[in-house]
């Protein structure tokens, strides 16, 4: 019986260890704050309007 505790604790102590370790190799990310979702939106926005820009004057150059 107290082998089989002792074999339990090792067991419990060695999954909190991993995770610890897991967690300074591997951070958890943080989620995005405000400021940095509104910059990702105005690329995004951006490198939409470029493509759009870039299909009419390649569609403009066609016709000619």
């Amino acid at each position: 019986m107290g082998t089989a505790i002792t074999l339990l604790l090792i067991l419990i102590g060695s999954i909190g260890v991993t995770k610890i370790i897991a967690n300074k190799i591997n951070p958890i990310a943080t989620p995005p704050t405000l400021e940095e979702i509104e910059e990702l939106t105005r690329k995004a926005r951006a490198a939409a309007v470029a493509v759009v820009i870039l299909k009419n004057q390649v569609q403009n150059n066609e016709g000619i």
